[in-house]
């Protein structure tokens, strides 16, 4: 079995719909490819979450009213004297298929609502959460955190991380940077100079790579760091939106404006000027990602802040 084979059956596989031999070969393959088994993981993990917040979810609570309201029936039911086993057989079965029928259309009701709002378990929302937490709650900070980066966006950097510097199977051949800074994104050129200056990174940082990519149709400016024998993504991409100067405060404060999230397989911090966002993703710990961002957030921010008043 082929990794693309894989990623057509995963779902399958963890629904239980495969046959039997399927299930072999897919284990088998498994056994023997670590990324499969990190692309198992996530999506093992995304579907917990979905199933968690769909449970969760206030509309598909039943209203304390209703319950109320249902318990005196059934209480009523079950002291009034019947007059035959029949009709006491029949209310009964009435009262439990309204019961049935109740859960059925506020379920199908909530989960259309779920749906309409877009609600998923994701890195964004941690992130939003974690800015919130580190920033006090004001207002300022919060706008910051969310005034760029979507989900979308997020998930296709994560994508890039993946496709891009992990296991190399982007659909279009990635660029030389500076040539992507002419043709595209003043912010690429000399982009690495400034990941790498100050000196600031973790002591037995390394450069592997850097390069101007796309994932997804969102364009990336990539530079790749080994650190602790793990890759790490420094990606800047740019976006349609502009901050107001009041939501702008990476140049006050670099540490209080970087929202990390992450999930099972990758970290994600992020940082973002007026017109860019600035990721860095890895399979690191939460600290030592964190510490990369710290160290490149500075220099970046400046020299991204540069390119976009050139």
């Amino acid at each position: 079995m082929r990794c693309s084979d894989f990623r057509e059956l995963a779902d399958s596989y963890l629904s239980d719909e495969l046959l039997i031999e399927t299930n072999h070969d897919l284990i088998r393959h498994l056994e023997s490819c670590a990324d499969c088994r990190l692309e198992l993981a996530a999506r093992r993990e995304l579907r917990n979450k979905l199933r968690k917040g769909f449970q969760q979810a206030a509309e598909l609570q039943v209203p304390g009213e209703f319950a109320g309201n249902l318990r005196d029936e059934l209480r009523k039911v079950r002291q009034r004297s019947p007059r035959s086993s029949f009709r006491t057989t029949m209310t009964r079965r009435a009262a439990f298929a309204a019961i049935a029928a109740s859960l059925v259309i506020a379920a199908a009701l909530g989960f259309r609502a779920i749906q309409q709002r877009n609600v998923r378990p994701n890195i964004v929302a941690e992130a939003d959460r974690e800015t919130e937490s580190s920033t006090g709650g004001s207002e300022s900070s919060n706008s910051t955190g969310r005034a760029l980066v979507s989900a979308a966006l997020t998930e296709n950097a994560i994508g890039d991380h993946r496709n891009c510097a992990i296991n190399h199977r982007l659909k279009e051949k990635p660029i030389d940077l500076d040539e992507g800074g002419r043709s595209y994104d003043r912010a690429y050129i000399n982009l690495v100079q400034a990941v790498m200056s100050d000196g600031q990174l973790p002591g037995g940082t390394t450069l592997v790579e850097a390069h101007s990519c796309i994932f997804n149709g969102q364009r990336f400016g990539h530079v790749i760091l080994k650190y602790h024998d793990q890759l790490v993504s420094v990606l800047v991409t740019a976006v349609g939106a502009a901050q107001t100067s009041e939501q702008k405060v990476i140049g006050a404060s670099k540490e209080e404006s970087i929202a990390s999230a992450g999930s099972d397989v990758y970290r994600v911090a992020h940082f973002e000027t007026a017109f860019h966002v600035v990721f860095v993703i890895s399979s690191l710990s939460e600290a030592d990602n964190m510490a990369i961002a710290q160290a490149v957030a500075p220099s970046v921010s400046k020299h991204v802040e540069r390119a976009e008043v050139a």
